[in-house]
Order: C-alpha cells, then sequence, then structure tokens
C-alpha cells in the first residue's frame, strides 16, 4: 500500500504513474477525496473537544463559586445541556470516521505500487520488452511444444483442476510434477544456505489480517 503521505502531498506523481501502468484514477482521486472529508471532520472533532474541556472548567468554577449551595444555577443547567449536546456530536462524527478510515484503507488497497522509472509503460503483458537472454536458445529439428502441453500429456498437470480452485492461470502439480516442483524447492533452499549464508525460516501457515495486507 502506498503511504498517505505520498498521496495527500504529490498525487500527481501517483497519476502519472498509473498511466504508466495503463490504470484509471478513479481510486486515487475517491482516496483523496476520503482524506479530505477525513480531515475536515477531524478538525470540526477536535474542536468540538476543546469546547467541551472549555464547558468543563466553566462548570467547575461555577461549583467553586457557588460552594456550599446544593443550587443548580440556570448557568449551570445551560452548560450541562451544551455539553451533553456537544457530546452527542462527537460520538457522530467519530462513527463517521471510523466508516470513512475502513473505506479510505479499502480503497487504498486497489491503487497499485510505483513502477520504477524506467519501465515501459504496458497495457497488458504484450508491452513487455526483451532486455536479455541470459542463455542461448537451442533449436530443435523438430517442432518443439510447450510445457503445458507436455505436463498434461505426462499427467503431471492439471488446469481444470487448478482453475476451478483458484482461477485463471493457476494449475495443480501431481504425481512426478509435484516431486519436481518439492526437490526444486529443497535445492534452491540448499543452494542459498551454503553459497550466500541464508537461513531458512518456515513461517506460520495462517496469519492475522494485517500480515497479509
Amino acid at each position: 500500500m502506498l503511504a498517505l503521505n505520498l498521496i495527500r502531498e504529490k498525487p500527481e506523481v501517483v497519476r502519472k504513474a498509473l498511466d504508466s501502468r495503463g490504470e484509471e484514477h478513479g481510486h486515487l482521486d475517491r482516496a483523496i477525496e476520503l482524506d479530505q472529508r477525513r480531515r475536515t471532520i477531524l478538525t470540526s472533532s477536535e474542536t468540538l473537544r476543546a469546547r467541551r474541556n472549555q464547558g468543563s472548567k466553566e462548570l467547575s468554577n461555577l461549583k467553586i463559586a457557588n460552594r456550599g449551595s446544593n443550587e443548580f444555577t440556570s448557568e449551570m443547567k445551560k452548560i450541562v445541556d451544551d455539553m451533553r449536546q456537544v457530546g452527542a456530536e462527537i460520538k457522530t462524527l467519530e462513527t463517521e470516521l471510523r466508516k470513512l478510515a475502513a473505506e479510505q484503507f479499502d480503497v487504498m488497497l486497489q491503487i497499485p505500487n510505483i513502477p520504477l522509472p524506467d519501465v515501459p509503460r504496458g497495457d497488458d503483458e504484450s508491452g513487455n520488452i526483451l532486455i536479455k537472454t541470459p542463455v542461448e536458445i537451442p533449436s530443435f529439428d523438430f517442432q518443439a511444444r510447450p510445457h503445458w502441453e507436455i505436463g498434461e500429456t505426462l499427467d503431471i498437470l492439471d488446469f481444470e483442476r487448478g482453475v476451478k480452485m483458484s482461477g485463471s492461470r493457476f494449475y495443480i502439480l501431481k504425481g512426478q510434477g509435484a516431486k519436481l516442483q518439492r526437490a526444486l524447492i529443497a535445492w534452491m533452499l540448499d543452494f542459498h544456505q551454503s553459497q550466500n549464508g541464508y537461513q531458512e525460516v518456515y513461517p506460520p501457515f495462517v496469519v492475522k489480517e494485517e500480515a497479509l495486507v
């Protein structure tokens, strides 16, 4: 999630980044609108709190001035009524603030990260640019088949069930495919531990919502 200060102080930077990704500005505009609304309400709430504090001081002074008398003066009653009304208004504003904060959080989650300046604009994957090829691409004396066709032929990939479970582009590895995946993971961990001094960590499978966010 982008920092709120960035959205608040440099919205043009975020707009430019959205344009470079081919994204609309709707979520950004809504986030700015909600932020302005929240700040206005916060100012009103702080003003009301100051007014309530002032009323408490005035009521306390009146009680001191009328010490020894059980009489609840009309002036005292007026202050108490005003403080009660102010308290109700503060409570209403706090409820609205919580709703605005929740909506703003959800909207900001929809704003994508800012790409690096040298990332070319692309509306979809067709805009990707090949920067380099680390190895020479082999040539064959036969028609090469894509890995997804080979995987289904060998019965180690199941796209249909993967899509049903998780959505487009997901798949299930099974049999030798699952075993190969597990072997590659083990090799990668062993390699980086021995070559780069990494420490293997196995975090909990279930985490709190804020950790996922």
